[in-house]
């Protein structure tokens, strides 16, 4: 795959829209991510046939604002982070390791109306966060007694919370 022609990954991920954001759920590494309006639409685009300068442009027709190439590179690097794209991509020198703040600057898009793109790794919930705690319990206030894992006991007589 060339680097100008980025592959977002579709395999083995749980896709859910919400709002103005995409939750990712990658079942290879038990992770799941959020992606910004802005991020989402760079994933949505990479399809392997589509170069980084034609997602900005198709980006500028969607968000019906100019959105600089730079903006695709941010967010293709993060998307390679999160292993959201089919292969890592090389990102060039220019875009390479900038931070916020550089990217900021360099995109010239202080107060812009498109948001810098954000992929946030989120905790996947364990199955014992997802037990529900009910029942009586021993022990009183405060104390676990009986209850299930990570459920304390509250109140008199008892209750699992």
């Amino acid at each position: 795959m060339s680097s100008l022609y980025p592959a977002g990954r579709r395999d083995q991920l749980v896709v859910e829209h919400v709002k103005d954001e995409v939750l990712v759920y990658d079942l290879e590494r038990d992770q799941a991510s959020c992606l910004n309006t802005t991020a989402a639409l760079v994933w949505k685009y990479a399809d392997g046939k589509t170069s980084v300068s034609e997602i900005a442009d198709k980006m500028s027709r969607e968000l019906g604002m100019l959105v600089d190439v730079r903006v695709v590179w941010y967010a293709l690097e993060q998307l390679g982070k999160k292993h959201l794209l089919q292969e890592r991509i090389a990102i060039p020198v220019e875009y390479s390791r900038m931070t916020r703040r550089d990217f900021l600057t360099k995109a010239g898009i202080v107060g812009a109306a498109v948001a810098i793109p954000v992929v946030i790794a989120l905790a996947a919930p364990t199955p014992a966060m997802a037990a529900t705690c009910t029942g009586a319990c021993t022990g009183g206030p405060g104390v676990q007694g009986t209850c299930v894992a990570g459920c304390i006991c509250n109140g008199d007589p008892g209750v699992c919370v």
